[in-house]
């Protein structure tokens, strides 16, 4: 019997999700070394070549609302924020680039309505969705702040950045930038049975093969540390994402650059229950984002007096 310990803290659940019986993507197609899966060692930076912006985002629901209007309808409500930001790294140092906050009231159920700014600079744009489940105006927010991630990394990519968004590419738009996406979670598996078996013998700092996953992005896995003794097969091993606009050599030099730079920033288990996948640069920016939203309690205060003002009930 062999028995391992998944990494990542319990709380977090489990990184590699995909069943036993999982018989792969059927738009999954190896486009790198023929029929095989290879294992292929990163290219290490040279100097003035390892600059690389890393971007993640952060969301926040801080008020539950709930609105019946002049018509008898009703509908749910949520007031939140999202921030997203990047931190720039090379070989010396790591230092926060840009961040973007919004904060921001969605409506549920079609229904809409702004509220008062509040002294202290508490305002909220203000969206609506159609549909009336209870959890849309927040899962609203989460695809807001994805989106303002994509136009980030965008802009960084478009400066000459060698960009990486935590999470796939399904936010960013442009098909010509190579922004490449960082995939921790394995749901399921994208390749046909032989070859997921191959993916745990990649070693620290290597990749898989290329693979063409629909009709835009290529993909690979990579190993980012060493595997222990008693860690599972799958630890430490995240999915890329590269557009394929760019053409399959251009693809390829991308993802062998970023085998070659990503593991230096792997997380490490005694500052995060994520790591290593996690990345050191990631787990920073997440808190300094949550520190970019301020006070929850203030935040959710803030709501309450304004919905108190809109309602007559403040003089």
């Amino acid at each position: 019997m062999a028995v391992f310990v998944e990494d990542w803290g319990a709380s977090y659940g489990s990184a590699y999700l995909v069943t036993q019986d999982d018989a792969g993507s059927a738009s999954a197609e190896l486009v790198e070394d023929g029929p095989d899966l290879l294992a292929h060692d990163g290219v290490l930076p040279v100097s003035g070549d390892g600059v690389i912006a890393f971007v993640d985002g952060v969301r926040r629901g801080e008020a539950s609302l709930w609105q019946e209007d002049a018509a008898g309808r009703s509908g749910r409500g949520v007031a939140g924020g999202h921030a997203c930001g990047a931190v720039v790294a090379d070989s010396a140092s790591a230092t926060f680039g840009e961040s973007r906050v919004q904060r921001m009231i969605i409506w549920g159920a079609g229904m809409t309505g702004a509220l008062p700014s509040i002294h202290g600079g508490w305002s909220w744009a203000v969206a609506s969705v159609g549909d009336t489940h209870p959890d849309a105006p927040l899962k609203e927010l989460q695809i807001r702040m994805r989106q303002e991630e994509g136009r980030l990394a965008e802009d960084l990519c478009a400066a000459g950045y060698l960009t990486v968004v935590d999470g796939p590419l399904n936010f960013v738009r442009s098909r010509d930038l190579p922004v490449v996406g960082f995939v921790k979670t394995h749901h399921r598996a994208l390749l046909d049975p032989p070859h997921h078996k191959l993916i745990p013998r990649l070693g620290p700092g290597q990749r898989s093969s290329l693979f063409r996953l629909g009709a835009d992005r290529y993909s690979a896995y990579l190993r980012l540390a060493p595997v222990a003794a008693t860690s599972s097969p799958w630890s430490g091993i995240v999915r890329i994402e590269v557009p394929q606009s760019a053409g399959l050599a251009a693809a390829i030099s991308t993802a062998d650059r970023i085998a070659g730079i990503i593991p230096r920033y792997a997380g490490v288990a005694h500052r995060d229950p994520r790591a290593p996948q996690n990345l050191q640069p990631v787990g920073a920016l997440e808190k300094y984002l949550r520190h970019r939203l301020g006070s929850a309690a203030l935040a959710t205060r803030a709501v309450r007096e304004a919905v108190a003002i809109a309602a007559g009930a403040v003089p």
